[in-house]
């Protein structure tokens, strides 16, 4: 788990779309903060130049923040939904969820892979399939990894790394089976026809120096 990081979340009286479209442009993004311990969520604003960065990266659903309300109130939370705009890809509006110390939250850990090109398997002509590419899991807020990181480079040709072979926090309770294959080393169609093809071609050799052996007896 990485550094919580600071955020302030500032006052924001109004809302509605044409308020929000006039925030952004003045360097903010709209968002609400909602949890447990909140009967109402708070509409808030946060700074554009703060957190984009960050969003923008891909790697926010693990990001614990220790964030300051409009009410000056420190809460530990993280974001749990990001609106952009599908054509320009900014940021329209930020989701965050209180975090509870002792309470389990759900989220996906990133799963990342190392190794590729000294992978044994790729370099006798397998392909490596990454089958999941987050780990779905109930976690307490302090033990939340930032992602898994798995190295192939020992895998052979078929061979799998599986959900439990990943170091996971240890009071996690995983959302997806534990034998579920993560990564794998494939074998392509062509790689096993032309191992057929061998086979077959030693099979013949093989049999025809035993025709000619007993031709000649």
């Amino acid at each position: 788990m990485s550094e919580m990081m600071s955020i302030v979340l500032e006052e924001r009286k109004e809302t509605g779309k044409e308020v929000c479209k006039k925030m952004r442009p003045a360097g903010y993004v709209p968002c609400v903060f909602y949890g447990p311990e909140y009967v109402e969520s708070v509409p808030a604003k946060v700074k554009t130049a703060g957190i984009s960065k960050l969003l923008k990266s891909g790697q926010w659903e693990t990001v614990t923040f220790d964030a300051t309300l409009p009410d000056g109130k420190k809460e530990m939370c993280l974001i749990r939904e990001v609106q952009k705009d599908f054509l320009n890809g900014d940021i329209l509006h930020i989701d965050f969820m209180q975090l509870i110390k002792g309470h389990k939250i759900s989220v996906n850990v990133p799963l990342h892979i190392t190794g590729r090109e000294t992978c044994k398997g790729v370099k006798l002509g397998g392909v490596v399939d990454q089958i999941l590419r987050e780990i779905s899991m109930e976690v307490l807020p302090g033990q939340i990894p930032d992602s898994f990181t798995v190295d192939i480079s020992s895998l052979g040709l078929g061979e799998q790394i599986h959900v439990r072979d990943l170091s996971l926090p240890s009071d996690a309770t995983l959302l997806v089976d534990k034998d579920d294959v993560a990564v794998a080393i494939i074998i392509p169609r062509g790689v096993v026809e032309a191992e057929a093809e061998e086979e077959q071609k030693e099979v013949e050799v093989v049999a025809k120096g035993k025709a000619k052996s007993a031709g000649e007896e």
